[in-house]
């Protein structure tokens, strides 16, 4: 059901160059329709007269089913209403041109030629014009939107060429960062070997670094996607990681509810970015609420929830938060309307929810 109180035509402001080329559009029309007949009546016609009822035709006719008609029904493809609509306004302009023809105009002393009482000629002639002025709305209607389309078109090309030049210098950018990653991974496992028997902790810490250091390089590329069982399996190693860095006062509540399927898929490093982000700025020490990351896989839908207490010395104040920004530009790239991303501080605490859904 239209919202009748909700009218465009009452909203719509045109500027003045757009007045300029409606009134320069109906006055070449009215010129057009009636310099002939004029001619050929010897001047008998009344122009004041034939201008009013252009302007109650234009007014009731076009301009109210442009603004209103229209958009309420046309192009909600509710035709049965748009039929009803135009009728509704036929039976308006009928009415009115019955009083200007009959009443208004012989009042103001106008000598009137034509119909000398209501008759089959006159409902008929109404009608005509009516469709006519209908079938003008639609040209222009259709027009007007056609353009406003390919605006719009041009538009988002215009963004999504500058989106995939914003991947681009993500990439070089992150290339720019690695030193020799691959070497530096052989490395680390040569280490790993070395140090395993002397400290098996220090050695396990090496093992998970070189691990995250290798799916992290293999994930270089932003817009390749991942099995969400790799992605999982690389938080839970960045979490371990942590837990080792911080010491037994490193506080958290992780866990996962729901398996993922062979065939989910994700952008790499997505989850990671939220969780780095909290406990880099979050609370790691307060047991009465601790950093909480939940992870939910329903179905062929995605959840996350991520939720920590904001240092007193916070420096998020500090941060420009490029990170989630990125995040956010990689999502919209890549999930356009398959998403949901919200992260905003509640109080004292930074809050995180995320959703996708799987297998797009």
């Amino acid at each position: 059901m239209p919202n009748f109180l909700s009218l465009n035509f009452l909203q719509y402001k045109p500027t003045s160059k757009k007045n300029f080329y409606h009134i320069l559009a109906w006055g070449i029309y009215f010129t057009l329709t009636n310099l002939n007949y004029y001619l050929s009546t010897g001047g008998q016609t009344d122009i004041l007269s034939t201008l009013i009822r252009m302007v109650l035709v234009a007014t009731v006719l076009f301009y109210a089913n442009i603004y209103w008609v229209i958009p309420n029904f046309w192009a909600k493809k509710r035709y049965f209403g748009q039929v009803i609509a135009m009728l509704f306004l036929t039976i308006i302009y009928i009415y009115l041109r019955y009083l200007l023809d009959f009443y208004l105009l012989p009042a103001l002393g106008e000598e009137y030629i034509g119909y000398q009482s209501l008759s089959n000629q006159f409902f008929s002639d109404s009608i005509w014009f009516a469709t006519q002025y209908f079938l003008l709305s639609f040209g222009y209607w259709y027009a007007i939107h056609g353009i406003e389309k390919e605006r719009e078109n041009k538009r988002m090309a215009i963004e999504l060429f500058e989106y995939k030049l914003l991947l681009n210098k993500l990439e070089l950018d992150f290339l720019r960062q690695q030193i020799s990653p691959h070497f530096v991974y052989n490395v680390l496992s040569s280490v790993y070997t070395k140090v395993y028997k002397q400290s098996p902790d220090a050695a396990e810490i090496i093992m998970l670094l070189s691990e995250i250091m290798s799916y992290s390089t293999g994930a270089s590329k932003s817009d390749d996607e991942v099995p969400l069982e790799e992605e999982l399996r690389n938080v839970g190693r960045f979490i371990e990681l942590e837990k080792y860095r911080y010491g037994y006062d490193f506080i958290i509540d992780y866990h996962i509810i729901g398996s993922p399927d062979s065939a989910d898929q994700i952008l790499p490093l997505i989850l990671l970015t939220f969780i780095e982000n909290a406990f880099k700025y979050g609370d790691r020490n307060n047991a009465e609420r601790p950093i909480t990351i939940k992870i939910e896989i329903d179905d062929d839908k995605l959840t996350f929830y991520c939720k920590n207490v904001i240092q007193q010395i916070s420096p998020y104040k500090k941060s420009n938060k490029i990170g989630i920004a990125n995040t956010q530009k990689r999502l919209a790239i890549k999930y356009p309307g398959k998403f949901f991303l919200s992260n905003r501080i509640e109080g004292d605490e930074y809050v995180v929810h995320f959703s996708l859904q799987l297998r797009h």
